[in-house]
């Protein structure tokens, strides 16, 4: 069995880290316009990308330390080139993850306002069963 070669390990890592790029994009994309059900299937196909990354990394980590391959002059171009996906991805992804945590807040902030509104209004029925919203919070004491 012939094992990959690192110019292989690490021309597949660029593809995976390339591959990431393109989908952390569309997750903002779909993050901007709201599509929740597709943001699912995003996160599944990122979350796989991710494995494969990682996966990629173990190998050429047993192949070649890191070092050797920044100073080796026939890698240095394609591992500075995945260095900078990688960093380009981190950014992306804080991005998203920014986006994400501000629309929970949000989310949370209307949350409590529809309760304290709930709150705030009683529901009624009248003689004929016909329902009524009363405020509670008039000010009028009995």
């Amino acid at each position: 069995m012939e094992f990959p070669s690192v110019v292989d390990l690490l021309n597949q890592q660029e593809n995976e880290l390339l591959k990431l790029q393109s989908l952390l994009s569309n997750e903002l994309e779909l993050l901007k316009t709201r599509e929740l059900s597709s943001l699912e299937q995003a996160a599944a196909e990122k979350e796989q990308v991710l494995i494969k990354i990682n996966q990629f990394d173990q190998a050429i980590k047993q192949h070649t330390p890191f070092v050797e391959l920044q100073q080796d002059q026939k890698h240095t171009e394609q591992v500075t080139r995945i260095v900078d996906l990688l960093n380009d991805c981190k950014k992306q992804n804080e991005l998203n993850g920014q986006i994400i945590n501000n629309s929970q807040i949000a989310i949370n902030r209307f949350k409590g306002m529809l309760q304290r509104s709930i709150n705030d209004n009683s529901m009624t029925y009248d003689q004929k069963g016909q329902t009524s919203i009363s405020k509670s919070s008039l000010g009028v004491k009995a």
